[in-house]
């Protein structure tokens, strides 16, 4: 089947600007066409299309590009829409209550992706940036989602018979994750024992519609010296009640991702 006219225009300057919203530092145009496999020519009319509509910017002096002003908007306007703004004041004060960082994430696929946190102001703590994205059975907030996804048995079953690792405690088979999974619905809330980030504890809790079923997921990051199990216990409790308030804003029917 023939693809719709304009795909391909709108497919490259889709590319341009994800590739530019990964890079910290502004981009020339001769970068952005080597690392999409474009001309020159064509990186620079999608680049010029892009700035015509506010989505990127150019800095004459480095003849360089970044995210435009317009790209700003379009992101607080996805976050009224998603409820993030109204979800906000509930992570500062789980933050202020705990002095722990604290994080909105939301399934995409088979990852768990961060879209809002609030970073502890403590001097050791663990530095993440909204965007951050993690396999859902690394992670607490990936497992807190899964437990209470309508697909958490056919995602298991799809898993291959050893996982991945990121760290020395990640979880290495399927049976494992069932296990845990099953503990979570029973508990209440995840855990991640340093499964994704080595140093780090974690404890999550999901963020459920009406039918019980969760797309996002609310978590605690606090490094391992701070987080015994008795604090475990104590903040696995409270972001349950703090994922209960922003499910109270966040359209939860409302598929977050892909």
């Amino acid at each position: 089947m023939q693809a719709p006219a304009g795909t391909q225009a709108i497919g490259r300057a889709l590319a341009v600007l994800k590739l530019i919203a990964n890079n910290s530092a502004e981009l020339p145009g001769s970068e952005i066409a080597a690392q999409l496999g474009l001309s020159s020519g064509t990186a620079h009319r999608v680049v010029r299309a892009l700035i015509a509509e506010g989505l990127v910017a150019h800095n004459p002096r480095t003849d360089s590009y970044y995210l435009g002003a317009g790209m700003i908007l379009l992101g607080q306007a996805a976050q009224r829409g998603f409820g993030l703004d109204k979800a906000l004041p509930v992570l500062e004060q789980l933050n202020a209550e705990t002095e722990e960082s604290v994080n909105l994430t939301v399934r995409e696929g088979h990852e768990s992706v961060v879209m809002l946190r609030v970073q502890s102001a403590l001097p050791l703590r663990f530095e993440q940036h909204p965007g951050a994205r993690f396999p859902l059975y690394t992670t607490a907030s990936g497992k807190a989602i899964l437990a209470h996804s309508s697909d958490a048995e056919d995602y298991v079953k799809a898993l291959p018979p050893t996982l991945s690792r990121l760290t020395e405690r990640t979880l290495t088979s399927p049976a494992q994750l069932s296990a845990q999974l099953a503990e979570i619905r029973t508990r209440g809330y995840s855990i991640d024992e340093e499964e994704n980030v080595a140093g780090v504890r974690c404890v999550g809790a999901p963020i459920l519609d009406s039918d019980g079923h969760a797309q996002a997921a609310l978590v605690i990051q606090v490094p391992t010296v701070r987080m015994p199990a008795k604090r475990m216990r104590e903040l696995g409790a409270r972001v349950v009640t703090a994922a209960k308030e922003v499910a109270q804003f966040v359209p939860v029917d409302r598929i977050m991702s892909r």
